[in-house]
């Protein structure tokens, strides 16, 4: 894979035109006409996490991603708690796709004539599509990413110049930003959602085995990636609230956040596009779940390769070289904890707002640690050649941006969660226990297992 192919596979992890129809709204709901601004900070902050995990995997050559930083910066217990980590949080937000696929694809059939079928039917299939595609190979995903992107693209970009050109509803003055946001906590919730659309950036380095000249093209991609997707968003959401006039898109973000987007676009460009923006988000969603069902079973794959799981899930497939257990283990891991929401709930998209919103917060967690990790590892192993602003600098950076973010979204998980009172703080007690887990389970092998123990992240620590 190059970087063009790695950087198509990240950004469908983000669904572009998902995120555009489905992020935004929350973003601008949060944020109001400082929604922009909030992409401009996850931006910043991304980038120094970027540089700093970029430098690092010069020196950590494991396709195991954060399970490998963690563990180089902050040994093997730290590094089995990141990696159960990174499974939790990837499994919830691709669960919580599979229930947008469905109702996506239910509102799709049934505007074309089709039957109004439980949406549940429609991500059973889509489950089976995907499950396929992983079982596969790599290369094959790639294909499908790439024509969705190009669409997916090609029709956000219609809408923006479609809004340029017709000048808003009220002209295209630069968002007047009401200080309230900055006050309130809601500029760290919107920062965090914003978060959601960069998901999978950091799977750069997953592919890093079945990438072409690795030490050049994991880091490329990486900052391409993140600044391909801070500047689109940022631009497009800017237009959204320009489309409805800045005193009016929050409202419209809160009472109509499932037509925001696809209305603005009838409006300004033509109503035809509605319909075609309808089949993309069923493109740009199923995209996103080959994506993540890719991530999650390559975590599971090294995982197998380090013998901290069995074995098995680190062997390829003789014909398509495909990590087609670990993917198989994924397809059963997503079937098992969708099913019972499939009895339980009738609106799917409530479904994906709460499991995206704990997803997305174990995410952050994450990332905070593999920050951490970073800076530990240049500090203990000092690397000649290496600039103090990406081993030293950015770290901080994203270590204090991160925390600022988790310590608002705790404090407002009620919100990002949509559950109240011990149920929020269940959720935010049990995203530290997963990570828990895995140093237990560390300390477990060191004692009983210190060959597999010695293997975790393939680290000589």
């Amino acid at each position: 894979m190059g970087t063009a192919a790695l950087v198509l596979t990240v950004l469908a992890v983000g669904a572009p035109l998902g995120s555009v129809s489905g992020v935004f709204p929350v973003v601008i709901g949060f944020g109001g006409t400082a929604a922009p601004i909030a992409y401009g900070i996850a931006t910043v902050v991304l980038l120094a996490f970027a540089a700093g995990l970029a430098t690092m995997s010069k020196f950590v050559p494991n396709p195991g991603a954060f399970y490998a930083y963690v563990t180089a910066g902050l040994g093997k217990h730290a590094g089995l708690g990141g990696a159960f980590l990174a499974i939790f949080a990837y499994w919830l937000i691709a669960t919580a796709t599979y229930a947008f696929l469905g109702s996506a694809t239910g509102r799709l059939i049934v505007a074309f004539g089709g039957p109004d079928i439980a949406w549940y039917w429609w991500q059973i299939i889509g489950w089976v599509v995907v499950g396929f595609i992983g079982y596969r190979n790599v290369e094959l995903s790639a294909k499908v990413l790439t024509v969705a992107m190009v669409l997916e693209v090609a029709i956000v970009v219609i809408f923006d110049l479609s809004v340029i050109a017709r000048g808003g509803a009220d002209g295209l003055g630069l968002p007047i930003i009401e200080s309230e946001v900055f006050t309130m906590g809601n500029m760290g919730i919107a920062v965090l959602f914003s978060v959601l659309c960069f998901i999978g950036f950091e799977s750069t380095a997953i592919f890093r085995e079945e990438a072409k000249d690795p030490e050049k093209t994991v880091p490329r991609a990486m900052y391409l990636s993140v600044l391909l997707v801070g500047v689109f968003y940022a631009i497009s959401i800017a237009l959204m609230i320009l489309a409805y006039g800045q005193s009016n898109a929050q409202d419209v973000a809160a009472e109509n956040p499932a037509g925001m987007f696809d209305e603005a676009l009838g409006t300004y460009a033509a109503p035809i596009f509605m319909d075609i923006c309808a089949i993309l988000v069923v493109n740009s969603v199923l995209a996103s779940v080959i994506a993540l069902t890719n991530m999650l079973s390559r975590y599971l794959y090294a995982l197998g390769n380090d013998g901290v799981l069995p074995k098995a899930l680190g062997q390829a497939h003789p014909k398509h070289h495909s990590p087609y257990r670990a993917s198989l283990v994924v397809t059963a891991m997503i079937g098992l904890l969708a099913a019972p929401f499939m009895f339980v709930v009738s609106e799917p998209m409530d479904l994906y707002a709460k499991m995206v919103g704990v997803g997305i917060y174990a995410l952050m967690v994450l990332m905070t640690l593999a920050s951490i990790a970073v800076l530990v590892f240049f500090r203990s192993n000092p690397q000649p050649g290496t600039s103090v602003l990406k081993t030293t600098i950015a770290p901080i950076v994203s270590i204090i941006s991160f925390a600022l973010v988790l310590y608002m979204a705790t404090a407002n998980m009620d919100l990002i969660s949509g559950l109240t009172g011990g149920l929020a703080v269940g959720l935010v007690l049990l995203t530290y226990l997963v990570a828990l887990g895995g140093v237990v389970a560390a300390a477990v092998y060191r004692k009983r297992k210190p060959d597999a123990f010695h293997r975790i992240g393939r680290q000589d620590l």
